[in-house]
């Protein structure tokens, strides 16, 4: 997004916060550092009485996140965090980007305690001191309601060294059904009754990645929207609520 602040040498990707970041495409050496912007405000330095959570608390439920929806646990010791918290203002600033007939007050609705009281974004990343061929490259992005804990996007990359990859990629109708498997098993959104409203192929090389944006049938404000690796078959990121809205209709994620 716009202005994002971040820490010294934070190791992230070419395709941080591009449309639903085509990861797979990705080589295992190819790293940016972004420098601090020097007028960066610490989040310690935020006051904000409305927030709940601590950074800590914040770190622990991202972690909580990784575990639950994608089978992958991260310890603090072995990769390098970043909390972030992003104002009420902030986020109503991203939404004014976005044309407002494309979203409902039921979906502001929705998304109301962090409208007010803003969100975390934490960051997971790789301890490392250099490039490398052989790195293992592990990347997450969370975005998370300060009172409530839940989890409103997760963008993220994990280069399992383990993994051999496939060339062949899923088709459209695959990609669906992986996504609205996820849905319905980790209840994402509380949508009951999936309907797909929505779809992108994205193709790089040999590399597809499939956007797909879901709604309940019986409750279209419920919106959720899904990134799926269609090499690896796999759910990569997600997004609910006022981040849908601005992931989706802002293209940037």
């Amino acid at each position: 997004m716009k202005n994002r602040k971040i820490i010294s040498a934070l190791l992230v990707f070419s395709i941080f916060l591009t449309s639903c970041g085509n990861f797979s495409s990705i080589k295992k050496n190819q790293l940016v550092i972004e420098k601090l912007d020097k007028n960066a405000t610490s989040t310690s330095d935020i006051s904000d009485k409305k927030k709940v959570l601590t950074e800590e608390e914040a770190k622990l439920k991202a972690l909580e996140v990784l575990e639950k929806y994608f089978n992958i646990k991260l310890y603090l010791t072995e990769v390098a965090c970043y909390v972030q918290f992003e104002s009420s203002s902030t986020i109503k600033k991203y939404l004014d980007e976005v044309n407002p007939n494309s979203y409902s007050k039921e979906q502001l609705e929705y998304s109301k305690s962090v409208l007010e009281n803003g969100l975390y974004e934490v960051i997971f990343y790789n301890k490392v001191e250099k490039q490398s061929e052989n790195i293992e490259i592990k990347y997450f992005s969370m975005k998370m309601d300060p009172k409530t804990g839940e989890c409103l996007s997760v963008d993220g990359y994990y280069n399992d060294k383990m993994t051999v990859s496939s060339k062949s990629s899923i088709n459209i109708d695959e990609a669906k059904k992986i996504a609205e498997e996820f849905i319905l098993k980790e209840n994402i959104g509380n949508i009951k009754n999936t309907k797909l409203v929505n779809q992108n192929q994205r193709r790089q090389n040999e590399n597809v990645n499939y956007r797909l944006l879901f709604e309940d049938a019986d409750a279209a404000y419920k919106k959720v929207l899904i990134c799926i690796d269609g090499n690896t078959k796999k759910v990569y990121g997600f997004s609910i609520g006022v981040m849908e809205i601005i992931h989706f209709s802002t293209d940037k994620w």
